[in-house]
């Protein structure tokens, strides 16, 4: 039989019906056992913490557990009548009361007169508010008159997905308990026990899968064990959940991003439109990739394991991640998540464009140039390149030529042109790429990585290193080490970073190390960078990617 028709839903018919039976939350259901076992029971409480965690249940469970009639160890014992009529809903000293909806004053105020009547038929009278921090600043005034003054046979609990609104006079006025997300492997186990009792197979990599998506909330697990049940039956599959859910396996994602490490853009592009065109969502796989940026992040930096992952994932991010710099995976999550922003009549043009991003920086950073085309620059000839605007002043023809034009250079030149080096470690992605120097740079770039490694730890705000890996070009000169940056956010990050003095001497101390004289660190951005004349869109970073890919602009409209 396909199809299967449940009488209740499932988190409702496995609402725990005892403080122990709560999942995930042991601190809590300990604390306020000990509470009533002790009858220190508070008049008001505070649950708050993200949905599904059981913050609802818990104030259930404990309004039977002060009004039970014979609790055990500050349990319900789920047989008296009081607990009966609390698990039928039919208790009349048992108010909820939902936030969202009766958020006026007047129905606080009401709420204020009620709550002096004394219980019907129990010990305590219990006022459950979900979702209190939708009540208005007024109704939150009157709420604290009551918790000022609450009457000794009344139990307020307080129920909040978003504390921060709570007023601090209405927090400090009761007893807070914060509810935490519940972790992967108590879902599973849970939902495991469920499908054990409704009589439904499914693999632990599906149960696994559900935990995951649920992300620490337990009622939306139980309700997406729900729709696969009614769904596919008492049989449960991975590729039924794929299926369903119209999630991607991580495995594409995945290999999306090792065709871009291993250089194979063609690769990574066809991939993606071949996906699309098999019909999976293009905004899915864009969120996919994103998760799957965060979760190399983590690898990177050990924050997680492999029984976090499974076998399969871990295996191919461990292989991804030690290929790369920390830098590098910040670099392509930033780039993703500025793609999700991004919209298109083609739904996968944001994508596409980020994957080329992502190659060409590191491309970059590799030392790799996207495109080989170099002119070199002799100490009597300058090779201009095409279709390159002559500055002020500059003797070039104003004309395009199709070949390149030599310029002889001045005979006395007051001082000679500096030139920056190519470094090993970076090359530009633009048309052009100048390789001459200031004088002798052999001990700077053989000494560079190491000049690298040594300063890994060091920055205050931002990681020096990195920083200095996104240097376009550097060089000698006198007394000066001079770096070129083509971007002027990089720039003035290394300067922050060098205003402070420990930066600084830190830095100053490793270069006099590793190159045995004392040098001074001088910043400069690259002279083709220094063209504001540029429209707003010549600037845009999706342009000038996909310049570097060998596009070129052939109209701009409103021009």
């Amino acid at each position: 039989m396909r199809c299967r028709i449940l009488s209740e839903v499932l988190y409702r018919k496995w609402r725990p019906g005892t403080l122990t039976d709560l999942v995930g939350q042991d601190h809590i259901s300990k604390t306020l056992r000990n509470a009533v076992d002790s009858d220190r029971v508070s008049h008001a409480y505070l649950f708050c913490g993200p949905r599904g965690t059981g913050k609802t249940s818990t104030a259930r469970i404990l309004a039977k557990a002060i009004n039970c009639e014979s609790p055990n160890e500050g349990e319900p014992d789920n047989v008296c009548s009081q607990c009966e009529d609390i698990n039928s809903a039919r208790a009349l000293d048992l108010i909820e009361i939902d936030g969202a909806s009766n958020r006026r004053i007047a129905d606080i105020r009401e709420l204020s007169e009620k709550i002096h009547y004394s219980p019907t038929n129990a010990k305590k009278k219990v006022y459950i508010i979900d979702e209190v921090h939708m009540l208005t600043q007024e109704a939150f005034n009157a709420l604290l008159k009551t918790l000022e003054e609450p009457p000794a046979h009344a139990v307020l609990i307080l129920a909040t997905t978003d504390v921060q609104k709570v007023p601090a006079t209405i927090v400090s006025r009761c007893q807070r308990f914060d509810f935490k997300r519940i972790s992967i492997d108590s879902i599973s186990d849970k939902l495991q026990l469920l499908c054990n009792s409704e009589k439904v197979t499914i693999s632990s990599e599906a149960l696994d899968l559900i935990a995951r998506k649920s992300t620490g909330s337990l009622r939306d697990a139980e309700n997406f064990l729900e729709q696969a049940i009614v769904s596919f039956g008492s049989e449960i599959t991975l590729d039924n959940l794929l299926e369903f859910f119209n999630i991607d396996d991580n495995q594409f994602p995945i290999q999306i991003i090792i065709k871009i490490v291993e250089s194979h853009l063609k690769a990574a592009l066809t991939l993606l439109a071949d996906s699309y065109q098999d019909g999976k969502d293009a905004d899915q796989i864009l969120l996919n990739m994103i998760e799957i940026s965060r979760t190399l992040i983590l690898v990177k930096s050990k924050a997680i394991s492999e029984k976090d992952l499974g076998e399969s994932v871990w295996d191919s991010l461990s292989s991804v991640a030690s290929k790369l710099e920390m830098s590098d995976l910040v670099n392509m999550a930033k780039v993703l998540s500025d793609a999700q922003k991004q919209h298109s009549v083609t739904p996968t043009f944001p994508l596409e464009v980020a994957i080329a991003d992502i190659f060409t920086t590191l491309m970059t950073d590799s030392g790799t140039e996207v495109k080989t085309k170099t002119i070199v620059e002799s100490p009597k000839t300058k090779i201009a390149p095409k279709h390159v605007t002559p500055t002020s002043g500059s003797s070039l023809p104003t004309t395009p030529t199709a070949k390149p034009v030599l310029k002889e250079s001045d005979k006395n030149p007051e001082k000679p042109e500096p030139v920056i080096s190519n470094s090993p470690l970076v090359n530009s992605a633009d048309d052009t790429t100048t390789s001459t120097t200031y004088g002798s740079t052999g001990d700077l770039d053989s000494k560079w990585n190491d000049i690298l490694k040594s300063l890994r730890k060091t920055g205050s705000r931002f990681n020096l290193a990195a920083l200095l890996r996104g240097c376009h070009g550097k060089g000698i000169n006198g007394d000066s080490i001079v770096l070129k940056f083509k971007h002027v956010s990089h720039m003035e990050r290394l300067k922050t970073e060098l205003d402070n003095p420990i930066v600084s001497a830190e830095l100053n101390k490793v270069i006099q190390d590793m190159l045995a004289k004392e040098y001074k660190i001088q910043i400069e951005l690259l002279d083709d960078n220094r063209n504001d004349n540029q429209s707003p869109s010549q600037k845009s970073h999706l342009v000038k990617t996909v310049q570097a890919l060998g596009g070129r602009i052939v109209e701009e409209r409103g021009k």
